[in-house]
Order: structure tokens, then C-alpha cells, then sequence
């Protein structure tokens, strides 16, 4: 089980990591704007590879959940399941058709980065407070923190700041996929 599911995460990381590059070399303006991530969803130019990025992300987090069996681990298991759903949420919603879209856009990322940060220091706490984990929770608090900031000022670093909070995130599931479902199969 854990062989399986380092791959489906590495898999859905690696998804998103190729899409948003393919975004980034496609439409270089996005790192220097001030709308995070979800620019890229707004252009035909991306869509493709943002979906790719945002929804193969979800799909491979959702394939995780088969392979958590523990009960003990079912605030992991149902987590996937609820970012799942946020993340095709976010693909469905671009902020610029509309303010209703944008204000759901913008309350259902917050949701994510809120949970996958609660998730965090759940896992941290369930694997003893292993350093590195710490250190990624840490580094996830401040690019948060930096997120929230630059979201409703026009200049800024926002997609910078998100980018480094999910590689955060991504650093944190993989350490403790690799070590909790170990433990529990």
C-alpha cells in the first residue's frame, strides 16, 4: 500500500508541478500579476495545463484514499476526499466571469489552504512532531500568512507565496504517507 501511494501522490504532484510550468512558460505574465495561481485558469492559452495542474492534483489525492485503510487515519483518508472536491471547485469557478464566481473561487481556496493547514498539524502531531515536519508547517503558516496578505492588494507575490505553500504541503504528505501508511499496513 504505501508503494502505491507514494506513486499516485508523486504522480498528482507531478501533474501539477508540469501543468503550472507549462502555465508559467506559456503566459510568464502570471508571476507578475497579482492573481495567484488561478490566473492561468482564465486564459486559453492555459486552461488546458491548468486544469491538468489543479484537477489532476485532486484526482490523484481522491486515488489516495483507497489506499488508507487504518481507521486511525481517517482525517487523512476523508481529507483527500474534501480536497478533491475543493480543487474541482476552483477549476469550475474562474474568478473573472463573474463576482459571484470570484467570491466563490476566492472563499473555496481559502477553504483549502485552511484545511490542508489543519491537516498539517494533525499530521505533525500524529507523527511526533518529527522536525522536518515542523519545518514544512512552518514554512506552510508564513506562505499562508504571505497569501492572505497579497490577495487583495494589486502587486504582490501571491501565486509565489501559493506555490510555495502546496510544495510545502506536497514535502509534508509525502514524509508522512511514507511513514503512517507504513505503519498501519
Amino acid at each position: 500500500m504505501r508503494r502505491q501511494s507514494i506513486k499516485l501522490f508523486s504522480i498528482g504532484l507531478s501533474l501539477f508541478v508540469l501543468g503550472l510550468t507549462i502555465c508559467v512558460l506559456l503566459k510568464p505574465a502570471g508571476l507578475r500579476v497579482n492573481s495567484g495561481i488561478s490566473y492561468y485558469g482564465n486564459y486559453r492559452l492555459t486552461l488546458i495545463p491548468y486544469v491538468i495542474a489543479i484537477a489532476g492534483y485532486g484526482f490523484f489525492n481522491l486515488s489516495l484514499t483507497g489506499c488508507i485503510k487504518a481507521r486511525e487515519l481517517w482525517p487523512l483518508k476523508y481529507s483527500f476526499y474534501i480536497f478533491a472536491l475543493l480543487s474541482l471547485i476552483i477549476v469550475i469557478t474562474p474568478y473573472s466571469v463573474s463576482a459571484f464566481l470570484s467570491d466563490i473561487h476566492s472563499i473555496v481556496g481559502t477553504i483549502l489552504f485552511v484545511l490542508q493547514l489543519l491537516l498539517s498539524g494533525w499530521l505533525v502531531v500524529k507523527m511526533n512532531y518529527k522536525l522536518w515536519l515542523v519545518v514544512f508547517l512552518g514554512i506552510m503558516l508564513v506562505s499562508g500568512i504571505v497569501s492572505a496578505f497579497y490577495v487583495p492588494v494589486p502587486h504582490g507575490f501571491l501565486i509565489q507565496a501559493q506555490i510555495i505553500f502546496q510544495l510545502s504541503f506536497a514535502g509534508l504528505l509525502y514524509f508522512t504517507l511514507n511513514n503512517l501508511i507504513a505503519e498501519h499496513t
